[in-house]
């Protein structure tokens, strides 16, 4: 009988349908017997692991200050900084030995907060990092982990680009398409104290995370994640 586990999706921000994305990653990982929430207001979420913590944390989000320009329009709704007491729990989640996953945009959360990339394993740098529009993807799994037996895909998404990885962090699978035709690591593990954290650059909707072979992905990472089995 599978044990059933508890997924906290934390979800909000602009130039996505988070809402549908954390539906279908929920979709996804159903099968492993995990069964998720989905939270908009992320200190009430990460407030509630105190009396109901989860197995897994997941940051489905686009939140940080929003600096520049380009987002004068939603600074006064969507700019957000995590309280200290929100960085704490997110911290004391993984060195208690809980699994977070960061999907897409999750690199570019939190901008204030340095530690933030460190825990994640990676980050966005603003100025350098980059995306194409979307487009479509090739993405390989490294073959020298635990993911060598995954097929190769392709699938229509934004290509992350650039982004500033963490010495720790094991790159798990490469992306290139055809306006970055340069291999670009979009899928990582990190250990955090007893904790464990994958980082998957891609979802940029949720056609993307339904895809069968992305599915898998994150069906094998998540598994990692969670029973504390070898990547390697």
């Amino acid at each position: 009988m599978t044990t059933t586990r508890q997924n906290l999706i934390l979800v909000g921000g602009i130039f996505h349908d988070f809402h549908a994305t954390a539906k279908a990653l929920a979709t996804v990982l159903a099968p492993m017997g995990i069964e998720s929430r989905i939270e908009a207001d992320l200190d009430a979420g990460i407030a509630s692991l105190a009396d109901h913590p989860v197995d897994l944390l997941t940051i489905n989000a686009l939140r940080w200050e929003m600096i520049g320009e380009k987002y004068d329009p939603y600074r006064e709704t969507e700019a957000y900084s995590p309280p200290i007491k929100t960085r704490m729990a997110i911290e004391a989640h993984l060195h208690a030995g809980g699994a977070l996953l960061g999907l897409h945009t999750a690199s570019i959360c939190f901008s204030d907060w340095p530690e933030w990339g460190s825990l994640l394993g990676g980050r966005w740098v603003w100025g350098t990092s980059w995306h194409p529009q979307p487009e479509t993807v090739s993405v390989v799994p490294d073959k020298d982990n635990a993911l060598a037996d995954l097929p190769c895909f392709e699938v229509h998404d934004e290509l992350y680009t650039d982004l500033l990885l963490e010495p720790g962090a094991q790159v798990l699978a490469h992306g290139r398409c055809a306006a970055m035709p340069t291999s670009q690591p979009i899928v990582w593990s990190h250990r955090v104290g007893a904790g464990r954290v994958i980082y998957d650059a891609l979802g940029h909707d949720s056609e993307s995370l339904s895809h069968p072979a992305h599915a898998q992905l994150l069906r094998e990472t998540v598994s990692w994640a969670l029973d504390k089995a070898d990547m390697q």
